[in-house]
């Protein structure tokens, strides 16, 4: 009887209890159908008791199949019954070392005088050896650098498939005038309509520092609702065409970089916009 936690065979391997896969002997738990794989001591048992292996004369939990160090069927395994552990146990009649007393659980069935096959019965093959499928609800654990590593992978593929979809759009022609701006990237700008005398000098579009103008202007040429008025015509006119003409300005490094930096301002105009519009009515209150 096997009493060594970290015992596995000769070759290095140890089998599930559940399904009787072979697996490594680092292994936590089975390859196969996910079951924890662990050598229990018959001093400490688990609380539905071990049984003994006839082969290897291993300790295996009693509700195991399959024998964890050769990987042999436990149906006719021993059943081992834990009287107790300490001084008591060993001073129990009948038993070996630790408290330990065995008795065989499943006898040999008894042979039967072999019938005459059945004529009307198809003959049935040898006993199928295959493995019984995973146990529902068995959840699988995969290390921890198996699972970075599928991490990794995934991210790297997105990044070949982001640059296929660049590389299909066209080269990047970003900082010429005559440059074309990819269909996908086409679209309204958020940003340039709601800040656009902030948002154009920060992406090379120094035509956005006109829409200050309207707010200089004084009131004997242009009123205030004709301002007003000028201004979201103008910023309208921004909000169509900047993401052309920011892509014309200056060298973007791709058209990936271009369309984050442009998401990053349209945020930077929202939180702009929102404490105006808290700020302005206290303001004029005041």
């Amino acid at each position: 009887m096997t009493t060594d936690q970290e015992k596995t065979n000769s070759d290095g391997h140890v089998f599930c209890a559940h399904c009787g896969t072979e697996n490594s002997k680092d292994t936590y738990s089975c390859d196969r159908c996910g079951e924890k794989i662990y050598f229990p001591d018959p001093l400490k048992p688990p609380p539905m008791g071990i049984v003994e292996c006839q082969n290897c004369l291993t300790a295996n939990e009693s509700r195991a199949s399959y024998c964890v160090k050769c990987g042999e069927s436990l149906t006719n395994a021993a059943r081992i019954n834990v009287l107790g552990s300490g001084d008591s146990a060993r001073k129990a009649p009948h038993t070996q070392p630790g408290g330990i007393r065995l008795r065989q659980r499943d006898r040999e069935p008894t042979q039967r005088p072999p019938s005459s096959p059945d004529p009307k019965r198809p003959e049935q093959g040898p006993p199928s050896t295959k493995v019984p499928p995973t146990a529902p609800g068995a959840r699988i654990r995969e290390p921890e650098r198996e699972r970075e590593q599928r991490e990794d992978a995934r991210e790297k593929a997105g990044e070949q498939e982001r640059q296929s979809t660049d590389s299909n759009e066209g080269a990047n022609d970003s900082g010429t005038r005559s440059g074309r701006l990819p269909k996908s990237a086409k679209g309204w700008n958020t940003a340039a309509f709601l800040i656009g005398p902030i948002w154009g000098p920060a992406n090379g579009v120094w035509l956005g520092v006109v829409g200050i103008l309207f707010f200089v202007i004084p009131e004997s040429i242009l009123t205030l609702g004709l301002r007003f008025t000028l201004y979201l015509a103008f910023g309208a006119f921004l909000g169509f065409r900047g993401n052309e003409m920011a892509w014309r300005a200056r060298r973007w490094p791709s058209l990936q970089h271009f369309r984050r930096v442009q998401q990053q301002w349209m945020l930077v105009a929202l939180v702009v916009n929102l404490v105006l519009l808290f700020l302005i009515p206290i303001l004029l209150r005041g």
